[in-house]
């Protein structure tokens, strides 16, 4: 009998109270959250490294800005308070609710609100809806056929008798990318932060993608200081623009998200069931993706107003008869004592990540992974196995005391094989895609934000990446691709360095600019200047894209690969 993750949620069925919704889990949101805790000037509002944040807990902080009368908000800032709460309009007081009231209603049914296409409020139901849209053309000097960009969805999100939330996404896309996400999608048979995809045309230089994207979840609130998430979603750990714990970069998961926040103390608890697409399935058809599995424990302790730690473990693993092995079921147990105990077969991974805001205008955050450790073998000569990585990264927002220009620098290391595992069921993958990093493991990378909002509706953002990625050649395995077996193809047991391997240096510089023309509703532009030099080849490929688009209720991809 498979014990799965839809047995698992009956396990935590308790009586439910009040309870919210998770906000939007994209940069231009988690942007906001950020810039607005560093003004509040204390973390106890939200523990924000773990994303998305609830909607209820986004409302006070924004809320509570406001009333604070330390804190000088610009015409700007208050646009965006505003912004957030008329996002999540149903967690705001009587006092406060008729902002969010639309002056332009359609048929006196539809666009009640600001944020809302339709909504319904009464003591047995909070429910909105709301379309999605995006439309969008460029031009790539590389290729013949050209970026598009053609979504259309819905999104449902609401509660009933304020018990239970729900939410649900759907979306049809047809998308063609720029040559370096083609070459990327190539290279792993996946597409970012996507599971399922059609390749319509893979031989050409087309190489279009067609896909259908949802998500789903419900939330409820076990006890008052318990929330649990069920559903397929996504979750992104740290303060950063990349995360080496867990980022959003792979396909959507099913997963149990328990998180119990008591004071100062939150602790997050994840099991999830992921597909591993490296089993190659039958060529009729008869066989099903086999599911791979995850849990994670994440401690988040906020030391003082302005210094937060966290502590997480994790472990990847399959091929259980079970299903889901209920030995990692344990919410409070060090998950890599079970794991020593099954035989050490599985991958288990260990760090801490933290945050430290003050004066008001500056943030330093870090992440440190290991993946595997011996002191013995790490006063050697770099052994193979010395796997972790590491990432240290600040803000100043309102820089040079200009208001709502914020800079962020951010240094990512992450050493040969990290992540990668002698199983294809234990490897940090999901869907083929990293859970962490885009460029997996065996590299250096820089990056800089610069961002401006010189007026309410306008968004400047000017972003430049540099990495040295050290990639597989002559059949050997490197440590740069995390899906290789380690065992396998390792040229050196001794003398390993990042960026060993056919070594190439990314530099890549993006600005966009978007206006936002109602609430939800933006026109883009945008520029990439994209380089990659090869050390075996004397000239680098040069690629210059240029977009223009729409959307509605939709964010923008980050493509920096």
């Amino acid at each position: 009998m498979r014990l799965n993750l839809t047995i698992l949620f009956g396990i935590f069925l308790l009586k439910t109270s009040a309870q919210s919704t998770y906000a939007p889990l994209n940069d231009e949101y988690s942007h906001l959250i950020e810039r607005y805790e560093i003004k509040s000037g204390s973390l106890l509002n939200l523990h924000s490294n773990i994303k998305p944040v609830r909607r209820k807990d986004l409302i006070k902080l924004s809320t509570d800005l406001e009333k604070d009368t330390k804190i000088k908000l610009s015409k700007v800032d208050s646009f965006n308070l505003s912004y957030l709460q008329n996002d999540s309009w149903e967690w705001l007081d009587d006092e406060k609710l008729t902002q969010s009231n639309s002056t332009r209603k359609f048929l006196k049914y539809f666009f009640k609100k600001k944020s809302d296409f339709y909504n319904v409020q009464n003591k047995d139901i909070d429910f909105h809806i709301n379309p999605i849209f995006q439309l969008a053309f460029g031009n790539d000097n590389l290729v013949e056929s050209q970026p598009t960009t053609n979504t259309r969805g819905i999104e449902i999100r609401g509660t009933i008798n304020k018990k239970l939330g729900f939410y649900s996404m759907f979306s049809e896309n047809q998308i063609v990318y720029p040559e370096y996400v083609r070459q990327y999608g190539r290279f792993y048979s996946a597409n970012p932060y996507e599971g399922f995809t059609k390749i319509t045309n893979s031989d050409s230089t087309k190489f279009a993608t067609d896909f259908f994207s949802a998500r789903g979840y419900i939330t409820f609130q076990a006890l008052k200081s318990i929330q649990i998430q069920f559903g397929h979603d996504k979750n992104f750990i740290g303060s950063g623009i990349r995360s080496l714990i867990l980022s959003d970069f792979s396909a959507p998961y099913l997963h149990l998200k328990v998180t119990t926040q008591i004071g100062r103390f939150q602790y997050v608890n994840i099991f999830a069931q992921m597909l591993n697409k490296q089993i190659p399935l039958a060529v009729d058809g008869t066989e099903q993706m086999p599911p791979k599995y995850f849990s994670l424990h994440h401690l988040s302790l906020n030391i003082s107003k302005n210094f937060n730690v966290g502590l997480f473990e994790t472990v990847v693993f399959g091929k259980r008869p079970i299903g889901f092995d209920i030995n990692y079921l344990n919410p409070i147990i060090f998950l890599r004592f079970v794991e020593g105990n099954l035989g050490s077969v599985d991958n288990s991974i260990v760090g801490a990540d933290f945050k430290y805001n003050f004066k008001r205008h500056f943030s330093l955050y870090g992440q440190l992974v290991l993946d595997e450790f011996n002191l013995e073998h790490f006063k050697r000569n770099k052994w193979w196995a010395t796997k972790y990585s590491t990432q240290i990264g600040g803000r100043y927002i309102d820089m040079l005391g200009i208001k709502n220009l914020d800079f962020q620098v951010e240094y990512n290391v992450v050493r040969p094989y990290t992540y990668s595992h002698f199983s294809s069921f234990s490897n940090y993958v999901n869907y083929n895609l990293p859970l962490a990093h885009p460029l997996g493991a065996n590299f250096r990378e820089t990056l800089l934000v610069l961002r401006y909002q010189p007026i309410r509706k306008l968004f400047l953002n000017l972003t430049s990446m540099s990495a040295k990625h050290g990639e597989d050649f002559d059949n050997l395995n490197w440590g740069g691709n995390i899906l290789r077996n380690y065992m396998i193809a390792r040229p050196r047991e001794y003398g390993n360095e990042i960026g060993q391997g056919r070594l190439a240096k990314i530099h890549h510089l993006s600005f966009g600019a978007s206006y936002m023309l109602k609430h939800n509703l933006f026109i883009d532009f945008k520029f990439q200047n994209r380089n990659i030099q090869y050390s075996d080849e004397v000239d680098a490929t040069k690629s210059k894209i240029f977009s223009f688009g729409i959307r509605l209720n939709s964010a923008q991809r980050q493509l920096l690969l």
